[in-house]
């Protein structure tokens, strides 16, 4: 991978993270968000250190894309190659079995017809 190939992914994997860490939770049913502030409570655990990928859904790779992307200033070029960027995460987590064939089938099948956009 070349030098800023890697920075930009680097730069994504970040950026998802610190979304995920401050509106993931947004999107929890009742269960999860009791487990979530019960660990966040009593380990300091944030968003990603409770949950897997299997967690992350369609809502929250859109708002991740079209807002909080939007908000930090990423441009046009930026949020396309951050959709290219996710999807090779889904990619990945499906081979090492984070994700289902399902959330797979739908999270890049959502990001194949965002990617045409950009």
């Amino acid at each position: 991978m070349k030098p800023d190939t890697y920075l930009d992914y680097e730069d994504v994997i970040s950026l998802f993270e610190e979304f995920l860490d401050a509106c993931a939770d947004d999107y929890l049913s009742r269960e999860d968000r009791s487990l979530y502030e019960a660990r966040r409570k009593q380990e300091n655990k944030e968003y990603c250190g409770t949950f897997d990928p299997e967690h992350i859904g369609l809502h929250e790779i859109e708002d991740f894309l079209d807002d909080y992307l939007v908000e930090i200033g990423g441009g046009k070029k930026f949020i396309g190659t951050a959709s290219r960027v996710l999807n090779r995460f889904f990619e990945w987590a499906h081979e090492k079995e984070y994700i289902s064939q399902e959330a797979f089938e739908e999270n890049t099948g959502f990001l194949r017809k965002y990617k045409k956009r950009y």
